[in-house]
């Protein structure tokens, strides 16, 4: 867009005509004195004469562009500047033996525990047609454990690659490497999240807004150095909130000796998961199946979302001396073409067109 910051010094032009004026009048008056003008008419005019009439022609462009120059024009760049307040969401998924128990059926065929987890959490961060929008501006990381914590995804806004880590998660392959180990997964996921809030100290278009921990898992600690309710006072002094979610049904499923399954009630302890919840200021929820665990992402989306500030400028660009890129053409300014037009017309008058005083 080009605009004129000083519009009304267009009526500049208006003296124009005076410019004429001027010049006519100054035309009419004898040049060179002699006694018979007969031969100079008999001689007729010569070419250089005839070209005489550029000289104001040439003064009348280079007023009009000094007049456009005085009044700037501008080019008007719209600008557009996104700062954004994303969530640092570190996923915390449980992957121990267990998780390889049915937990829901899909066209007959029994899916287990950590396949519907990867489903519900890939919808989470990707978003669904049926209400999730996705987390597109927020920081996501993935952490798995079983006896061990492992990080398999840091940080990051690229969220392809936490879906691709999360695609090849799997239990534990040896007894040795199997177990629950709630307390180090979370303290793994509260220093991941203390290092991220260096990185985007200095930022001015990413700020992180709050961070959070979602820690999935189906059982009780039996693993690991450190307890969870001594990870969450950690997470609490950064001021991380922390959701748990308890992905386990009333019952197990077993085979009987006459290959019927059965459904033996359990005894669930989630006491340590809803204290890790409080201390944070966190929720915690208990999913029993897949619709139910769909449910308790979709809620948490709900109650963590960035925000997104974006601010519209424009960058303005003096034309009087600036060129102006028009398509592939390059244009320039007007006071130059103002400088050029008026030395143009000195030397033609002081040399070629030049008359006799």
């Amino acid at each position: 867009m080009i605009q004129l910051a000083n519009s009304w010094l267009l009526g500049l032009a208006l003296f124009v005509p005076v410019v004429w004026w001027a010049y006519r009048r100054r035309r009419g008056r004898a040049m060179v004195q002699f006694s018979d003008v007969s031969v100079l008419v008999q001689a007729g005019a010569a070419r250089r004469a005839r070209w005489r009439a550029t000289l104001p022609l040439l003064r009348t462009l280079t007023v009009l562009l000094l007049v456009l120059s005085v009044a700037r024009p501008q080019k008007a760049d719209e600008q557009t500047r996104v700062q954004t307040e994303g969530i640092a969401i570190q996923l915390v998924v449980d992957r121990s033996g267990s998780m390889r128990e049915p937990f829901g059926e899909r066209n007959g065929r029994r899916i287990s525990r950590l396949e519907v987890v990867k489903d519900v959490v890939r919808e989470f961060v990707e978003g669904n047609k049926t209400g999730l929008a996705g987390r597109r501006d927020d920081l996501i990381g993935l952490i798995v454990f079983a006896r061990y914590p492992d990080t398999e995804c840091p940080l990051t806004r690229d969220h392809q690659h936490v879906i691709r880590a999360l695609g090849e998660v799997q239990p534990p392959a040896t007894r040795d490497e199997d177990g629950t180990a709630i307390g180090d997964a979370l303290l793994l996921a509260v220093e991941r999240i203390r290092n991220i809030e260096r990185r985007f100290q200095k930022s001015d278009d990413y700020k992180v807004k709050s961070r959070v921990i979602v820690l999935l898992t189906d059982g009780e600690q039996n693993a690991g150095k450190y307890e969870p309710e001594k990870a969450a006072q950690a997470a609490a002094a950064l001021g991380v909130k922390v959701y748990t979610i308890g992905a386990m049904a009333d019952y197990v499923e077993q085979q009987s000796l006459f290959g019927q399954t059965m459904r033996i009630p359990v005894q669930i302890n989630d006491e340590p998961l809803k204290k890790v919840a409080e201390l944070t200021g966190g929720r915690y929820f208990r999913a029993r199946d897949e619709q139910a665990l769909a449910q308790v992402y979709a809620e948490i989306d709900k109650l963590e979302r960035s925000a997104i500030d974006e601010t519209r400028y424009y960058l303005m660009t003096e034309l009087s001396y600036n060129w102006l890129t028009w398509g592939t053409l390059q244009l320039p300014p007007p006071l130059l073409l103002a400088m050029v037009l008026l030395a143009l017309e000195v030397v033609l008058a002081q040399t070629r067109l030049r008359t006799i005083p």
